[in-house]
């Protein structure tokens, strides 16, 4: 058993994948947007702390400088046992501060403040310690400038980086609120487009759903109310069109159905009654012939007797095809070829003068289309259509036989040029008493059809004003060959 995906569970579930898809954008975009921001908020927290390091370490080198300007003033080496620890304390900023550098130019302003560091350090330990341990005051003006130019180089430095520091800082803060404002956009819409898409997938459950469900449920109604006229239209190739096209087939399965109980209705009524009086109208009709015979050998031919004669035998024919209406047909089924089944109706109706001179095309006898079936029955039924067409085609009229097999059907096509039959009258063509032809009975098409059903076939009429009728005689065909 194969596994067929509904269409419609295609659609509304390519619908939801679009909506769940394009949440997983959003939420991927925002994870990113997020990692971003941050990565650009530790930027500036890194910033930020750069500065302080500058801060301090720039403040540390001053207080190394105080305490070699404190040497340099009092002239003595008594409070240098302090100077390591701050010198210590200077070298762990700096170094610090070197750490917290990321930019090329960030590390090399903060290698120079360290450089600076160190450099002013050793020129304190080297010249101008031993210079104070000597007594040797001939340079101490040139000590404290130097030492000074030293410390303020550093401040400069300092105030240089920290200003790259500052303008980074900004960037990144300012990165961050673009990020964010990023963020909010990206996010609304993409929540504006999935509310755009749901909306999407409500509408096309509307339409594939609720409107073709609310179409089949108005239809049953229409049903349940009597009312077999209904179809349901629903464009399309889903499941729900392949419901309504099911659903309009039981419709007119069931007012085939419902037209043929009523017939049959109708006609086991007319049956009944056709069998209570049938004998009861046949003897005095024989009475009637019988003395309209006496009449015609002692008075000769007379006109009136002759009209008495065949009226009086048309009421006979009349209470024959009711009899006929009212019983079951006996079939004896066999395989009859459709193609030389009209050949021998037409050759009967013409041997009759029945065709009136009117020309008949018949189907090639090289053509066999067999059907299942009672041949003198289905004779009958050929014979009552081919004279209902030439009785129908005017003078210079055209009258064609067709036989053809098609899905297990053999067919046979009665198609004449006459005026057509109007359209209101076709669905009562096959009631009993309804004729089109001044002086027909109306119970020709209706034993006709009857006989048809009887083979598990139907009669088909097509047909219009000024455009001929076709009449086709469907059966079940033969499984023996037909060519």
């Amino acid at each position: 058993m194969t596994f067929r995906i509904s269409r419609t569970a295609l659609r509304i579930g390519g619908a939801f994948a679009a909506v769940l898809a394009l949440f997983g954008i959003s939420l991927l975009v925002t994870l990113r947007t997020l990692d971003e921001i941050a990565r650009a908020e530790a930027e500036v927290a890194r910033l930020d702390h750069a500065k302080h390091a500058g801060h301090l370490a720039a403040a540390r080198v001053r207080e190394q400088y105080i305490h070699q300007a404190h040497t340099l003033i009092t002239w003595s080496v008594s409070h240098l046992n302090h100077y390591p620890a701050v010198v210590r304390d200077t070298e762990n900023w700096t170094g610090h501060l070197r750490h917290v550098a990321r930019t090329p130019e960030e590390k090399e302003l903060a290698e120079e403040v360290a450089a600076l560091a160190r450099q002013n350090d050793r020129e304190f330990q080297t010249k101008v310690v031993p210079a104070v341990r000597r007594d040797d005051r001939s340079q101490i003006r040139d000590f404290h400038e130097h030492l000074e130019s030293q410390v303020n180089q550093v401040v400069r430095l300092n105030e240089a980086l920290n200003a790259r520091f500052e303008k980074n800082s900004r960037a990144a803060h300012a990165r961050a609120s673009a990020l964010r404002s990023q963020a909010r956009t990206g996010v609304i819409t993409c929540f504006g487009l999935a509310i755009a898409i749901a909306a999407g997938v409500a509408l096309l459950i509307m339409r594939s759903i609720l409107r073709p469900v609310s179409a089949l449920r108005q239809g049953a109604l229409r049903i349940a109310q009597g009312d077999l006229s209904k179809r349901i239209d629903l464009p399309g190739h889903d499941e729900f069109a392949e419901l309504a096209a099911t659903f309009n087939r039981m419709t007119e399965d069931l007012e085939r159905n419902q037209r043929a109980l009523l017939r049959a209705q109708k006609l086991a009524s007319i049956g009944q009654i056709a069998a209570g009086v049938a004998h009861e109208i046949n003897n005095p009709l024989g009475v009637i012939l019988g003395h309209v015979k006496l009449l015609q050998r002692s008075m000769g031919p007379m006109e009136e007797l002759k009209i008495i004669e065949e009226e009086t035998r048309q009421c006979q024919r009349i209470v024959e095809g009711l009899l006929d209406l009212s019983r079951t047909p006996r079939l004896e089924n066999g395989p009859v070829d459709l193609g030389e089944l009209a050949r021998d109706a037409v050759e009967r109706l013409e041997e009759s003068g029945k065709l009136q001179g009117r020309e008949v095309a018949v189907p090639d006898r090289a053509t066999r289309v067999l059907a299942r079936g009672d041949e003198a029955k289905l004779r009958q039924v050929v014979l009552n259509v081919l004279l209902n067409a030439a009785e129908a085609v005017p003078e210079g009229g055209a009258i064609r036989l067709e036989a053809s097999r098609m899905e297990g059907e053999a067919i046979l096509a009665v198609i004449d040029t006459g005026p057509g039959i109007a359209a209101e009258i076709i669905p009562r063509l096959f009631d009993p008493f309804v004729t089109t032809k001044p002086k027909g009975t109306g119970l020709g098409l209706a034993i006709s059809q009857k006989i048809v059903e009887a083979h598990g076939g139907r009669i088909d009429i097509r047909s219009g004003p000024d455009e001929g009728t076709r009449v086709a005689v469907c059966l079940p065909a033969s499984e023996e060959h037909s060519t």
